[in-house]
């Protein structure tokens, strides 16, 4: 969330064809605006979701508002370049690191190249303590954690797909209100759901940067963004309720007509992901489709390899630092 009013500028004309990318969470919301609309400037689009059923959903219904927006110009809202969309599933449960792990090497199987990757997927899990089949936090897995193995195990196919490869992530402005604590990385040691899903938001914008210097000269870019205040369905998720405060915000929110729809919000992920003005620039963050400055927590450089550390060592039975080191070294 944050307090972005308006929308941000629009997307200038881009052909996306020949372009292969990755949209995790894409079946709703945010991401299936982006989804939608790199596939309609020409990219092959693969939607990585949980749901087999809600992502085929999604699919056919990009493929019929396609059809009418391209019936009726004034319904489009980007630069269309093709006649029929090409967009296809793939499971992935972020919420599980084998699942990440094997969604990533059915990817690396199929022999597709990879020209951006869009950690979009997330989630905040109001009326849950219950930790993820990994053990971990779920804010810190789902919306961090497993997002960063992703990356890690797609990384040779970025950077033999470029120049011009981008990892994006769809961050928050909540990260300004993250508690930053080394012993508690995890935010165990408080139940308030903003806390860890502001942490989580944090680590995304300082892996970020760690990500940046690893790859500098690799072709491959790395960004991370604040889409604004969205109406989306973020909070929703199978055996979780919103509290009563939770809901009366969100009833407000919309009631101030500050709140951006989906479209809106996705802008910024589109301009972070396809805007030819950001070749051959890194560690940018944008907000209201444009890069903005940060506080001075997430660019801490030695903040920024302690969460790394840590998170190399959640993730040391999938990903070991030699095998890292090799392939975030050699160009």
């Amino acid at each position: 969330m944050g307090s972005s009013l308006g929308s941000p500028k629009k997307l200038p004309e881009v052909d996306m064809s020949g372009k292969t990318i990755i949209v995790t969470g894409a079946n709703t919301g945010i991401g299936y605006e982006t989804a939608k609309s790199l596939a309609q400037v020409g990219a092959r689009v693969i939607l990585a979701c949980r749901s087999e059923t809600k992502a085929l959903e999604a699919i056919e219904r990009m493929k019929k508002e396609h059809v009418e927006e391209k019936a009726d110009a004034n319904k489009a809202r980007v630069k269309t370049k093709v006649d029929e969309l090409d967009l296809e599933f793939m499971a992935l449960d972020l919420g599980s690191l084998a699942s990440t792990k094997s969604f990533a090497e059915a990817y690396r199987a199929k022999g597709l190249p990879l020209h951006v990757l869009v950690c979009n997927a997330g989630l905040i899990a109001y009326g849950t303590e219950e930790p993820t089949a990994d053990g971990f936090e779920i804010h810190f897995q789902v919306n961090y954690l497993s997002h960063f193995l992703l990356t890690l195990y797609l990384l040779p196919v970025l950077k033999s797909s470029g120049p011009e490869s981008r990892i994006v992530s769809v961050s928050s402005l909540m990260y300004r209100f993250a508690n930053w604590d080394e012993a508690d990385f995890q935010t165990l040691k408080t139940r308030a759901t903003s806390k860890k899903y502001a942490n989580s938001k944090l680590y995304q914008i300082m892996n970020m940067f760690s990500l940046s210097r690893r790859l500098d000269g690799s072709g491959v870019s790395v960004f991370s963004l604040h889409p604004g205040v969205v109406d989306t369905d973020i909070a929703r998720r199978e055996g979780q309720q919103m509290s009563g405060a939770s809901k009366t915000v969100l009833r407000m929110l919309r009631a101030s007509k500050i709140m951006r729809s989906s479209f809106d919000g996705a802008l910024t992920t589109l301009h972070a992901t396809a805007n030819p003005e950001y070749d051959g620039k890194s560690a940018l963050y944008f907000e209201s489709g444009k890069p903005q400055s940060l506080s001075s927590l997430p660019r801490s450089e030695e903040k920024q390899e302690l969460i790394w550390k840590y998170s190399m060592d959640c993730l040391k039975d999938y990903v070991t630092e030699d095998v890292l080191s090799s392939e975030l070294t050699s160009q």
